[in-house]
């Protein structure tokens, strides 16, 4: 709040785009976590503890007394664990140092804004967002287009508004 109250207070409109992670907490493939994790330096007894912990979930549907077969469980952070929610904010924690822009997460939702001081401002913060759906694409972590937004605050200037888009 602070960097939008002070870009529109200096006559500067702010463009924020909201994004949410589509099943973002059921979508995690564990070998890629796995594989951060082992990027960020967990290793050894602690690294295996975290991969026994999610090997050997399996799921099934029961409905009216009648169920399916029970499957193997390869994606997804278990949720109503402490464990889970770190898991997930160890997934994306590189998003912020891919992106120029300034960005904020918050369990499976992000938001990225810039202060709008000419059209190369625009274009930068487009760029940033198709590295966001590159980023997904990469990670298998796709963004639920029907929950993402734009926001735009402040006047606007003679350069108007920017139609921002995905590539999806």
């Amino acid at each position: 709040m602070d960097y939008w109250t002070q870009s529109l207070n200096d006559g500067y409109p702010v463009d924020i785009i909201y994004l949410d992670f589509r099943k973002a907490f059921d979508s995690v493939p564990h070998n890629r976590l796995l594989m951060k994790l082992k990027a960020y330096g967990m290793g050894g007894s602690l690294l295996r503890w975290v991969q026994n912990f999610l090997s050997g979930r399996r799921q099934r549907i029961v409905l009216n007394g009648d169920h399916s077969s029970w499957s193997t469980v390869s994606s997804g952070v278990p949720q109503g664990s402490v464990l889970g929610p770190l898991l997930f904010l160890l997934y994306v924690n590189d998003i912020p140092l891919s992106v120029d822009s300034p960005i904020l997460l918050f369990a499976d939702d992000a938001k990225i804004f810039r202060s709008i001081r000419c059209e190369a401002d625009y274009l930068q913060l487009q760029r940033d967002i198709d590295i966001l759906f590159e980023w997904s694409r990469t990670w298998l972590l796709n963004f639920n287009i029907s929950k993402c937004y734009v926001l735009h605050l402040g006047l606007t200037h003679s350069y108007g508004n920017y139609d921002y888009y995905d590539y999806d």
